[in-house]
């Protein structure tokens, strides 16, 4: 009971909308068991979403630098970027497996370098406790990254669809255990109110009792 303040500070409003939160913790594991099954569909839908984004986002650029960038030195610049997301976006909407296989590549070049880095900074670090670990996180990384560019382009059609399950089945796991959590929180303060309510109309009827008693005294006196 000591915690529980706490508790209803740390989780808020949550605690009465717990189940919707709950819910989206199951769609999301759904979803992303799915997803490893069906990395392919998930890589292509992905890369979709990635182009429409980049498409809406050189709409407003391009519209913001023509009709509202009179005057402005950076207008050029503004529209050729604008006109880049526009390729980009295009030829993702298009092509969305090709796409992805150029992404993956630049996600494997990636993981190699930043293994490497990550891989220095643990030995600068040494002999300090946990640097093994830093330098263990960095080869796997590009151990990784290798493995990717190894089986690329083969590789372009599920990692990002795998990723994104992973992440829809991480965030749903998270998602799952603090609805929990706050249901938990919920329950505790029904108990609390309950028992709350229980003292106190057993405070209020001990001195009803209490004066039939001393009632019941005098009238045999």
């Amino acid at each position: 009971m000591s915690r529980l303040p706490y508790s209803v500070q740390l989780f808020g409003k949550l605690t009465r909308y717990w189940a919707g939160l709950l819910a989206i913790g199951i769609l999301y594991l759904i979803g992303g068991s799915i997803g490893v099954f069906a990395s392919v569909a998930y890589t292509v839908g992905a890369v979709l979403a990635v182009g429409a984004l980049l498409l809406a986002g050189a709409a407003l650029k391009l519209y913001s630098a023509v009709f509202h960038g009179e005057g402005w030195k950076s207008r050029g610049v503004a529209v050729l970027i604008a006109l880049m997301y526009a390729a980009a976006g295009i030829l993702m909407v298009l092509q969305p497996l090709f796409s992805a296989e150029w992404l993956t590549l630049m996600i494997g070049g990636f993981l190699i370098a930043v293994g490497f880095m990550r891989a220095i900074a643990g030995t600068q670090h040494r002999p300090e406790p946990g640097w093994g670990w830093v330098v263990a996180g960095g080869v796997l990384s590009i151990l990784f990254g290798l493995y990717i560019l190894v089986t690329w382009p083969l590789s372009g059609l599920w990692l990002i669809g795998l990723a994104v399950s992973f992440e829809l089945i991480f965030d749903g796991w998270s998602a799952v255990f603090i609805a929990l959590a706050a249901r938990r929180v919920h329950l505790g303060i029904e108990r609390a109110e309950k028992q709350a309510d229980s003292q106190a109309q057993a405070d209020g009827s001990a001195p009803t009792a209490g004066g039939k008693a001393d009632g019941g005294t005098a009238s045999g006196a």
